[in-house]
């Protein structure tokens, strides 16, 4: 079930209405044989992505619930700097050769397993003159309400062109986690290619929007009402994308846990917030041995905080110099 089908099903599941005429209808309208059918489907993924029934005790954490972590799925588009040069090719561009520097263009998030799009792009005037200041200011707002914020190469590049562009409209620095999912994929596997678009088709998830390239950021540039239009669009399909492909990933996630967002004192998984655990064997490292503890759900491994060995078994540990 792709992100756009999930969310509407979700939609309706949430509110009170008669589900079973609802089912019918939403069936017909993306083409699954049978209400039935539609309805098993969206069940299963709900449990893929760990997000409880209406009546579950359950409470599991990446969910619509405030008090813990909120964590933002967020993609940015730039528009290119236009520059003077005598050659296409082989080039060292001059900063006294900078017409127009690249600048934020727009911006697209949501907050996981909510349905709600966040999103921004400058306006056909504010395109031509490269006025930043509101969409910036926009983004600025969204960010400040994620604890951690999910991206594809957002360390190498969108952290980098938000906050330069906070830098320069007077905005303070945001505090939050980071994951990364080329980051995720360049540590944990072997792919031909570790792009977002690649990936999804590899895995067989939602991908990006199609565009025609180049063409439509120069028509942005030039304050195309039409062509801001196709580029939010655009910026917004890479965030079903992201967020599809963080889901696929989620069990190889390192040094997130969402634990530490809540006063839960019994054991969850780290990145999902399941309590469906079960012990699976023992870790060891030169400190010590631990017990190893796989999500049923998600199936991220992990490993509990309390040393197995007594101390005196600690005390007879050699390390190699």
């Amino acid at each position: 079930m792709n992100q756009s089908t999930f969310e509407e099903c979700y939609k309706h599941y949430k509110s009170n209405f008669k589900l079973g005429e609802t089912w019918s209808s939403l069936s017909k309208i993306f083409g699954y044989k049978s209400s039935e059918n539609l309805r098993w489907s969206f069940k299963d993924e709900r449990k893929r992505r760990h997000i409880p029934g209406k009546n579950s005790r359950n409470k599991m954490i990446i969910e619509e619930q405030h008090d813990n972590p909120r964590v933002g799925v967020v993609d940015f588009e730039t528009l290119p700097a236009i520059v003077y040069t005598f050659r296409l090719y082989d080039q060292n561009i001059g900063i006294n050769q900078i017409i127009t520097d690249v600048c934020l263009l727009s911006w697209a998030g949501k907050f996981l397993n909510e349905s709600k799009m966040y999103s921004d792009i400058l306006t056909p005037k504010e395109a031509k003159s490269r006025d930043i200041k509101r969409i910036v200011k926009s983004c600025w707002d969204f960010l400040s309400e994620c604890d951690v914020v999910i991206g594809h190469n957002y360390r190498g590049f969108d952290e980098k062109i938000i906050n330069s562009a906070f830098l320069e409209c007077g905005l303070p620095p945001l505090k939050y986690k980071v994951v990364d999912t080329l980051t995720v994929a360049r540590q944990n596997f072997k792919f031909s290619s570790n792009k977002l678009a690649y990936l999804n088709k590899k895995l067989g998830i939602t991908n990006k929007i199609e565009n025609e390239g180049f063409r439509l950021w120069s028509s942005c540039s030039d304050g195309d009402a039409e062509a801001l239009n196709t580029m939010l669009e655009y910026n917004e399909g890479d965030i079903s994308a992201t967020e599809e492909l963080f889901y696929k990933l989620r069990p190889y996630v390192r040094g997130f846990n969402i634990a530490l967002y809540n006063e839960i004192n019994t054991p969850i998984c780290p990145v999902c917030g399941s309590e469906n655990l079960k012990e699976e064997g023992f870790y060891y490292t030169p400190a010590g041995k631990w017990q190893s503890i796989r999500c049923q759900d998600c199936k991220c491994i992990s490993r509990g905080k309390e040393n197995m060995f007594d101390k005196y078994k600690k005390k007879s540990l050699l390390v190699k110099v």
